[in-house]
């Protein structure tokens, strides 16, 4: 990779590395150093004001590679419109405070460049249950966490560590550091966490990179808030967040690069019986989503082992990227009911389609390599609505139950579809196959059919 500065607000930013990208980590510190409004009021260590700034600067070599894309450079999410001043070796944009952004270098051998940037945070008093590890590098084999605990990262700080906590409650990991479990892990085939039975577990704002499998998974948890957390995966099988038997989970402010499913949600044995619970109240929102090769950017299955999976809620989401698959099942936003799970009130809601290069919407009653239930489920009661493809291809879709028994894919409302700027009134229109399905409609401009 070629050398590259980056200053946020003049300050310079340490520049990380994986196998996949460049990223930045950089926090607004308490008592404000974001660029403001002219005579704005600071605001130590409380929430940023609407209007705070973030101004960046990334610098190439000279005659380097770099220098060179930066002519092309994209800066993804699309939908936010801000557009980078580009002049000769030097790229420039400005941000609000928080946002998360990827700058790609399309035609270009460069990486992407994160861009993770967060509002101050006070750091919490060190004390009794209270885990600080401070800014450098920490070795831990296997870090086991406790009912009451909080584990922070400082900003700086970077723990190889695998997570543990079971039949646990109230447990908060958080701050602006890295988990990272990749380098000495890699022949043990780690996966980073190990959340199982446990009650009001908080994850906020840390960077989890290098997994070699499902990183953030919560088997048979309920209360769970994930906020602001970074996923980067690039190994085969590296979900970024896994919703296993589990209900009442929020998911918010999160992006997640991946070498697999984004967010998948799933009851399976994984790790135990406890993964075998119905999935209730599940809420994703405001998330930036790139999945890589292999998987589903917006992903229920294809384990789906128990009775019900419902009241379950994706919104104001940017998909940047959805990769080609190859295995024919990928796609954008998908349901695999593959096992016996009643799948229903579902609802999609505000979500901008960048790059989905499979299929748009795959909903299917199957039986599957990972299924081990006889009978099978259904899909039903689902909502598409405000879903736009924005750029890249318009991917085909399909609908399909299962034969011979009624399983069907049913009451499914597609309301205000886009592509390009114009209405998807059919499943004509959307490119759409539809088999072993009922009351599949289509609405736009108070149209239906």
């Amino acid at each position: 990779m070629t050398d590259v500065q980056i200053t946020v607000n003049g300050t310079p930013c340490r520049v990380h590395r994986n196998a996949v990208c460049r990223y930045v980590i950089w926090s607004e510190k308490a008592g404000g150093n974001a660029a403001r409004t002219a005579g704005q009021k600071k605001t130590d260590g409380a929430a940023p004001p609407p209007d705070t700034r973030a101004e960046v600067r990334l610098t190439a070599p000279v005659d380097s590679a770099l220098a060179s894309a930066l002519a092309g450079a994209v800066l993804r999410p699309l939908s936010r419109g801000v557009l980078p001043e580009i002049l000769g070796n030097r790229l420039c944009f400005s941000a609000p405070v928080p946002s998360k952004w990827s700058l790609e270098f399309p035609g270009s051998q460069e990486p992407p460049v994160f861009f993770f940037l967060y509002a101050a945070e006070p750091e919490p008093d060190p004390g009794e249950g209270v885990r600080v590890f401070a800014p450098g590098e920490h070795h831990v084999d296997e870090l086991v966490l406790h009912s009451g605990e909080t584990l922070y990262l400082a900003e700086g700080a970077v723990l190889h560590a695998h997570l543990v906590a079971v039949g646990e409650r109230n447990v908060t990991v958080c701050g602006r550091g890295i988990l990272d479990i990749d380098g000495e892990y890699s022949g043990k085939g780690r996966r980073m966490t190990h959340l199982y039975d446990c009650s009001g577990l908080t994850f906020r704002d840390i960077t989890m990179t290098g997994s070699y499998g499902w990183s953030l998974v919560f088997t048979g948890c309920r209360n769970v808030t994930v906020d602001g957390v970074n996923i980067l995966t690039w190994r085969c099988t590296g979900d970024g967040i896994d919703v296993v038997g589990s209900s009442d989970v929020t998911v918010r402010g999160c992006f997640i690069r991946t070498a697999d499913d984004c967010i998948a949600i799933k009851a399976t044995d994984y790790r135990g019986e406890a993964g075998l619970r119905d999935v209730r109240r599940v809420s994703v929102s405001g998330c930036v989503l790139w999945n890589a090769v292999p998987g589903n950017g917006i992903e229920i299955g294809f384990e789906t082992r128990c009775d019900e999976i419902a009241d379950i809620r994706f919104s104001d989401i940017d998909l940047i990227h959805c990769e080609h698959e190859g295995w024919q099942s990928g796609a954008s936003i998908a349901i695999h009911n593959g096992d016996r799970a009643r799948i229903h009130d579902v609802v999609y809601r505000n979500i901008r389609i960048e790059d989905s290069a499979d299929k748009l919407f795959d909903f299917k009653v199957l039986r599957s390599n990972y299924s081990k239930d006889e009978k099978r489920g259904s899909i039903g009661q689902i909502l598409v609505e405000n879903v736009a493809v924005i750029s890249g291809a318009f991917p085909p879709s399909i609908l399909s139950g299962y034969a011979p028994e009624d399983a069907l894919v049913r009451d499914v409302r597609f309301a205000h579809v886009t592509a390009y700027g114009q209405p998807v009134r059919s499943a004509v229109e959307c490119r759409m196959v539809a088999e072993r399905t009922k009351n599949i409609v289509f609405e736009a401009e108070g149209e239906k059919r």
